[in-house]
């Protein structure tokens, strides 16, 4: 493998474009290191700045989710997928975590924005007088979609906001390739962040994310997966849960036929004995909902009989 390139984050993007001009284009399999910012651009410095630092929603584009990137892959091109895995993940020493009268799960808990900035030292959020160990993830990984630029606020089947928190260092994603040179980017990083991101914020912070990247020719899915070493996960989006959930549980046991050699039949008993479905981000944005399904891997809780 090659030296690591490094994206820098002084040319944030704030849509996913296939037309944008590449910051990097890589062969072969290749390490990156992309530095990120938070979702405001790390211009939320202190609690008073939420006001200031509100991005312009009338905006087809508004300046929230910055991503880095794009990086043009030679030889992807559509049917192909991309396998990206991270490796690393070095956070800023501060992110920030707000709340919003009209964003959430839940309305109506403030009458205006209120953030509050969160220290991460030695390991630990610190959280007012608590604080709690950090738990980082990557919240956009994305390959431009074919239909257009999209905002990187928003989730599909190239990728984009999936704000999955198994999206963590370990775990590999499998992206399909949509646009010659597949166009990755990368961005919104959390200290932590629980399931369902209730207030449509977890720790936003910015940081240095180390991926392997490598082209697989072929075998691309309709939607993204992960894989662990123990876990493989679906993942899908809709407006809705149920039909999230649906696409999710369908994908596994596409999934489940490949790993596990089952049938559909079989499959779909398995996931509803061993499987979990999971709510990635529900929180009342413009985005749909994100949904994982989650299966063991054999011989990690499964074993096949003799």
């Amino acid at each position: 493998m090659t030296e690591p390139v490094l994206l820098s984050r002084r040319n944030p993007k704030y849509c996913i474009d296939a037309s944008e001009t590449p910051e990097a284009s890589i062969a072969g399999p290749t390490r990156l290191i992309f530095e990120t910012h938070d979702a405001r651009g790390g211009k939320l410095r202190e609690a008073w700045q939420v006001h200031q630092t509100t991005p312009d929603f009338s905006e087809r584009f508004p300046k929230v989710n910055p991503v880095t990137g794009p990086v043009f892959i030679d030889g992807a091109e559509p049917g192909d997928t991309i396998a990206v895995t991270i490796l690393d993940i070095a956070l800023d020493d501060q992110g920030f975590i707000l709340v919003k009268p009209d964003m959430g799960i839940s309305h109506g808990k403030v009458e205006e924005p209120i953030a509050k900035i969160c220290k991460v030292r030695d390991g630990l959020v610190e959280f007012d007088d608590l604080r709690f160990p950090v738990a980082p993830m990557v919240g956009v990984v994305a390959l431009a979609p074919a239909g257009g630029p999209v905002s990187p606020a928003l989730v599909g089947r190239y990728g984009g906001n999936m704000d999955c928190r198994r999206l963590a260092v370990g775990t590999t994603i499998h992206l399909p390739v949509q646009v010659k040179g597949a166009m990755l980017y990368v961005g919104d990083v959390h200290a932590a962040m629980g399931d369902g991101e209730v207030t449509g914020t977890g720790i936003e912070i910015g940081g240095r994310v180390t991926l392997d990247v490598r082209l697989v020719k072929g075998e691309a899915r309709s939607w993204p997966w992960l894989e662990t070493e123990g876990e493989i996960i679906a993942l899908s989006c809709a407006p809705t849960y149920e039909e999230a959930g649906r696409i999710g549980v369908d994908e596994m046991i596409g999934l489940l036929a490949v790993h596990h050699g089952l049938n559909a039949t079989d499959a779909y008993m398995l996931v509803s004995a061993l499987g979990n479905v999971c709510i990635n981000q529900s929180c009342g944005s413009t985005a749909d909902i994100s949904v994982r399904v989650e299966m063991p891997r054999l011989g990690h809780g499964i074993e096949r009989i003799a």
